[in-house]
């Protein structure tokens, strides 16, 4: 039985196809739309139902569509269309799909050909259903292509996004499932200028002539100040040889935004900042804002955000950045993890518990040198013989220093002091083994100790440290920290820094992104849609 109406289904659809080229034909090469509006809607229907039946891969325009999805969105609206017979419902879908630029997103990807009816159809939707997922959750699950990263995809439902925008208005519901942060928009509006600047020809090489500085006059400045115009540093009518004060303000605003040292000269890492393209740096915007949408679309007001790239971190207060201070986060071989966590209790005095990777490569070597390593260094074996474990004492040379932040965590990292203070004056501070160490722990002590029973003051902190023995403080409410990667972001005075990808994550994200699209783009060719309506019906339905 059940054979017999599949073969009655597919009979139908072979009647039904001709009938419908024939209706393309009258119509004088109007548009696969009209031609659904000339068929019953019924008939369409039992189209969309014989296509999407059955099992196995299904393949249209060169693309394979998640037949079984499909099937459940269709069967649910008894397999009536949504797009090619409602014309004002597919335009408002096909100009979303066309603005997937605005999103650093490639519109390619998301395009759809002129087809059959029924195909176009269940190309659309899934179109929608791709780039709503785009926008929603990211086109890459950056734990596939990360080993350290702890911080979940947003949860997504986009078959109830499509039964919204059937609803209202396709390009409202999907806008409304981009990220709404300023960050992300900051970024967004940064795509827009660097694309220009791309388009006109991206900026010119400085030449490595040694150091330039106030003062000096050469080709080489007149090249800086023509690299620094074209990224707005400078007026566009800043042409001379001369490395005045002008060009010396303008400078230090570059190194500023880029994280080096602000001295007002060219020299060696100046130069590497300098030279990295506009095409590079187009790169790391979108790379960027893909990884704004990987991330939570919503954030607890008040929360504990460490940048790892800028080795910042910042405490967010009901929305606003408040405490900030410098950090250092793990080397290029210890990378600092990505991930969510909470904070529970400040440790006053902590001891260190070595992991047994930093015993066996760095603290072994120590001790065949030098027999005394562990007395000088106040280290000790705890634990039962043949199961003991190294541990460093409290105290001022201990390696987290007099403070450590509880944040219970899959990679066992957290925010401590430290007792080489000195480091924090250094540009580059990538120097940890993946923990992140704090310029000033008192302060964020301070803050996170602020909502307890006790009241404490700073006083009360140096008391602690200063009674020598280990204290666990739990915290009135844990606290949200998230260590985070960005390495193009806007900061609180709405200006766009940039910062090196010291882990190599943007180049990993680009290349599945590339990858992602080169799987997604349609190998049938495109054609552009025709002009006038679709149909008679109109967006309501």
């Amino acid at each position: 039985m059940a054979k017999a109406v599949y073969c009655a289904t597919i009979m139908l659809r072979t009647l039904l196809v001709p009938w419908l080229l024939a209706v393309l034909v009258a119509a004088g090469g109007a548009s696969s739309g009209a031609a659904a509006a000339a068929a019953p809607q019924d008939s369409l229907g039992m189209v969309l139902q014989g296509v999407l039946a059955g099992d196995g891969a299904l393949e249209l325009a060169g693309r394979t569509l998640d037949r079984p999805v499909l099937a459940k969105i269709y069967g649910a609206r008894d397999n009536q269309p949504i797009w090619v017979t409602a014309p004002e419902r597919e335009a408002a879908l096909v100009k979303a799909l066309a603005g997937a630029a605005a999103h650093g997103l490639d519109p390619a990807v998301f395009a759809v050909p002129e087809a059959k009816p029924e195909e176009r159809e269940l190309l659309l939707t899934d179109a929608f259903l791709r780039y709503a997922s785009a926008l929603a959750r990211g086109l890459v699950n950056p734990a596939v292509i990360e080993s350290d990263w702890a911080v979940p995809v947003p949860s997504f439902d986009a078959p109830a996004a499509l039964d919204r925008a059937v609803r209202g208005d396709p390009a409202a519901v999907l806008d409304s499932l981009a990220p709404a942060t300023p960050g992300y928009k900051g970024l967004q509006a940064a795509l827009v200028h660097y694309r220009a600047v791309v388009a006109a020809g991206g900026w010119p090489r400085v030449p490595q002539v040694g150091k330039l500085a106030r003062g000096d006059a050469s080709p080489a400045v007149a090249t800086l100040r023509r690299r620094l115009v074209a990224e707005d540093f400078l007026p566009a009518d800043a042409a001379s040889r001369e490395f005045d004060g002008v060009l010396e303000a303008a400078l230090k605003r570059f190194q500023a935004l880029h994280g080096i040292a602000v001295d007002g000269q060219v020299g060696r890492d100046t130069y590497d900042a300098l030279n990295v393209s506009a095409a590079a740096r187009l790169e790391q915007i979108r790379d960027n804002l893909e990884r704004w949408r990987e991330m939570p679309h919503e954030w607890p007001a008040t929360r504990i955000e460490v940048n790892v790239p800028a080795a910042w971190l910042t405490v967010i207060e009901h929305g606003e950045p408040g405490l900030s201070m410098r950090a250092i986060v793990g080397a290029e071989k210890h990378p600092t993890p990505v991930l969510r966590a909470r904070m529970n209790a400040v440790l006053f005095n902590p001891p260190w518990n070595i992991p047994d990777s930093i015993v066996r490569k760095e603290i072994r070597p120590h001790m065949q040198r030098d027999p005394h390593y562990l007395d000088r260094n106040h280290y000790v074996y705890v634990g039962q013989p043949g199961r003991s474990a190294l541990r460093q004492l409290p105290g001022p040379d201990n390696a987290l220093g007099r403070i450590k932040f509880e944040l219970p965590n899959v990679y066992d990292v957290y925010l401590h002091d430290t007792p080489t203070h000195p480091l924090f004056s250094r540009v580059i501070r990538t120097l940890s083994h993946g923990c992140v160490r704090l310029e000033e722990p008192r302060q964020l002590a301070l803050y996170v100790l602020a909502g307890g029973k006790t009241s404490w003051s700073l006083d009360d902190i140096d008391g602690a440290i200063a009674e020598g023995d280990t204290r666990r403080v739990p915290l009135a409410h844990s606290i949200p920290v998230y260590l985070l990667y960005w390495t193009a972001f806007v900061d609180p005075d709405g200006a766009l820094e940039f910062r090196n990808d010291i882990y190599g994550r943007d180049l990993r994200l680009a290349a599945a992104m590339d990858a992602r699209d080169a799987e997604e783009r349609l190998a049938a060719p495109l054609l552009p849609s025709p002009p006038g309506p679709l149909a008679t019906k109109t967006m309501a339905n």
